[in-house]
């Protein structure tokens, strides 16, 4: 085929070759030693993987739009086995990246990259915020522009192949938990409703993810309860993208009010936020977050939480399964079930699979799952 001029791929910012200790180092080194469980669980789901492959990880830079509707560039990896055919693509979302230098092109091997080593070419992307993007403001669970930004990393994908003459397939399966979860269903959404006949569906994996921002607002408002302290991310990512102004005395309290510029300033790890913020929300959060009328700065945020959302005005047309704990400690199983019965009712092919452990517990089974399905396909 003629090569065409590439509308969305830039550039390669590194490369590297890899083998599974280097995976290993690299996911390992994430985990504070005393969370002893997490690193068991980690190292149960590495059993798992042909330890003897090698992988060629590549991290590209690209074109698209920021919620604002304006050029960025941003970033992400394609990681792909060598000295074998691949098996088909995956294109797999990260949880939350909390700490910048875990973003996809900063590591080069993630562990949503993991399934490379099962002889998949896996897309893993930084999405705005992170990598080349990293001076803004995530735009954290907003959907359209989720749905947008992987998109067109998907293209530019595709056109990086090509400029080393590689096939790029058509068919995908799209994966993600927790934040990436949202994700799954954004992408989704945006491939069948962009009208492309391009890239073909063959199934999408949403796992623990929050889809619409209202109804978790709603529920976590009478909770009073979050395993992980997402809520403060997305109210300073809403302020930032819709410039609200907002007065954050309003919004949170002692000792994050004081704190927030640091804590929340995207440096630390998952579980050294998990420290930092208690669980219960009334730690943090202003009291009037918990009451029907709100003050002002909370009302301004909340009436742009009600915009944002995957689950009312379409249907998928490729298979769609849901996994979902109903003991979800952050994620509130009642969205996913929502988003099943919506879809069910308009006719999908949508499964709901339902866990029972917390939403970390539940993970380390949702990437489990994956890794036996993609193992027997």
């Amino acid at each position: 085929m003629p090569v065409l001029e590439p509308l969305h791929f830039r550039e390669v910012l590194r490369e590297g070759t890899y083998v599974f200790h280097d995976l290993t180092s690299s996911l390992l080194s994430l985990y504070p030693d005393n969370d002893v469980s997490n690193k068991e669980q980690i190292k149960q789901i590495l059993a798992l993987l042909d330890t003897t492959g090698t992988v060629q990880s590549t991290a590209i830079s690209y074109m698209t739009t920021d919620p604002l509707g304006q050029e960025i560039l941003a970033s992400g990896i394609i990681i792909r086995p060598l000295n074998k055919k691949s098996r088909g693509l995956l294109y797999f979302f990260p949880s939350a990246k909390v700490d910048k230098t875990t973003a996809a092109s900063e590591m080069m091997l993630t562990f949503e990259g993991i399934m490379s080593f099962f002889g998949y070419t896996v897309i893993v992307p930084d999405l705005i915020g992170y990598g080349v993007s990293n001076d803004r403001e995530y735009p954290f669970l907003f959907a359209d522009n989720t749905g947008q930004v992987a998109y067109d990393m998907h293209l530019a994908a595709a056109e990086y192949f090509q400029s080393i003459g590689l096939p790029f397939p058509r068919k995908v399966i799209i994966g993600g938990y927790s934040m990436g979860g949202m994700g799954v269903v954004a992408l989704h959404r945006h491939i069948e409703q962009s009208g492309t006949e391009k890239i073909i569906i063959e199934g999408s994996y949403p796992g623990g993810g929050v889809y619409d921002l209202g109804m978790a607002m709603d529920i976590l408002t009478q909770r009073r309860y979050c395993s992980f302290p997402f809520v403060p991310y997305m109210y300073v990512s809403i302020n930032y993208w819709y410039g609200l102004n907002i007065d954050y005395s309003q919004v949170f309290i002692d000792p994050l009010l004081s704190n927030m510029d640091d804590w929340l300033s995207r440096k630390y790890l998952s579980p050294e936020m998990r420290k930092l913020i208690s669980p219960d929300m009334t730690t943090y959060m202003h009291p009037d977050f918990f009451t029907t009328d709100k003050n002002e700065s909370l009302n301004k945020v909340d009436s742009c939480l009600r915009l944002h959302s995957v689950i009312e005005g379409w249907a998928p047309q490729a298979p769609m399964t849901i996994v979902h704990t109903v003991n979800d400690d952050m994620a509130p199983y009642e969205i996913a079930e929502k988003l099943y019965n919506t879809f069910k009712q308009k006719g999908s092919s949508v499964t709901l699979i339902r866990g029972q452990e917390d939403h970390f517990d539940d993970g380390i089974a949702y990437y489990i799952t994956i890794l036996l399905y993609l193992l027997m396909k």
